[in-house]
């Protein structure tokens, strides 16, 4: 049974990432802690701190947006001890991995404030227990398994029929989910995913921050931002840090992908102009990802695939439809072996 005591620590969690403090409340506010502030950590959250009073602090650290001189004045602002809190060691998307991670963060808590923890097992609501209250968008385990295998769609002139053929060639259970990186206006990323969604098996959508990325989904890359998927599984758009004479960057987004899912990274090139793609595919490559290519007769033009082919790293040219039973086969394979 747990300690009375537990349900009067009160903590302040500060993180970039709205998903990731959806998963922190609800983990500390179902074993009995109360969680007294929960935004970003900003100016406006250090000055909220003295007002809310927390007994401890929890710091997000696994996205790349705290700033250090804020970081410093939440240092010198609070007498409180201060959790960092860390998950990119978790390199697996499964809600047990989490469910224990976070459990021994308020066992942390606990002994921070004083009021120490004898028995783990007192924390008697896992993750996996907290599943059916999540927000569908975040966390729906109707919608498939978390995605552990993401391959980047690239393309551009003559890509959205080839990519069409490709996605209807597919069954809605096969165990990969799909960024579409394909050069458009801004204005055409939601009309895209409708569109390609329409015949379909798989779920094609615009891109949702926060959203879980799961298999049997194709998510259409943003035009003016980054899409990446943090290592809980969830996707979070951020800021260009830099300019691309592309929109959206397939170089960049197989970039992402490939340091985020290395082997179990893929690319397939369609039919476009210009040479997008070329240096992703070879970064990709060097994670041991696999990149195939739309051949040459069925593009509308076939400069990307083509510039893809000449470094070397492209280890199947095909159609469309050729693409697509490939890879049907593939992790048809992959499942039996597994």
């Amino acid at each position: 049974m747990r300690e009375k005591e537990l349900d009067n620590i009160n903590v302040a969690i500060a993180s970039h990432e709205q998903s990731q403090r959806l998963y922190l409340r609800m983990a500390m506010e179902a074993n009995g802690l109360s969680v007294v502030l929960n935004d970003s950590l900003s100016k406006e959250f250090i000055q909220k701190l003295q007002k809310a009073n927390p007994d401890a602090i929890l710091l997000d650290m696994h996205d790349d947006e705290h700033h250090e001189d804020l970081i410093d004045e939440l240092l010198d602002s609070v007498d409180v001890p201060i959790l960092f809190n860390d998950v990119t060691g978790l390199t697996i998307n499964e809600p047990s991995s989490l469910s224990l991670w976070y459990g021994k963060l308020m066992r942390k808590i606990a002994a921070l404030t004083g009021r120490g923890i004898r028995d783990y097992n007192q924390f008697d609501r896992s993750y996996e227990s907290l599943v059916g209250e999540i927000p569908p968008q975040l966390y729906d385990k109707s919608q498939g398994e978390l995605a552990k295998r993401v391959w980047v769609l690239g393309s551009s002139l003559g890509g959205p029929e080839a990519l069409k053929k490709f996605l209807n060639r597919l069954p809605a259970d096969l165990p990969v989910a799909f960024i579409l990186a394909q050069h458009l206006g801004a204005n055409f990323v939601t009309l895209l995913a409708s569109q390609l969604n329409q015949t379909s098996a798989f779920e094609v959508l615009p891109p949702i921050d926060g959203h879980v990325l799961r298999h049997g989904q194709v998510v259409v890359a943003p035009v003016g931002q980054r899409i990446t998927i943090n290592p809980i599984g969830a996707i979070k758009l951020k800021p260009l840090d830099e300019d691309s004479p592309y929109t959206p960057s397939i170089d960049k987004v197989l970039t992402d992908m490939a340091t985020r899912y290395k082997s179990h990274s893929g690319a397939i090139i369609f039919s476009g102009m210009c040479d997008d793609g070329k240096y992703g595919c070879q970064v990709m490559k060097q994670y041991d990802g696999q990149i195939w290519a739309q051949d040459a007769d069925s593009c509308v033009i076939s400069s990307m695939p083509d510039s893809v082919r000449d470094t070397g790293v492209v280890s199947y040219s095909n159609g469309p439809e050729q693409l697509a039973d490939k890879l049907v086969k593939q992790f048809q394979f992959d499942l039996v072996d597994s």
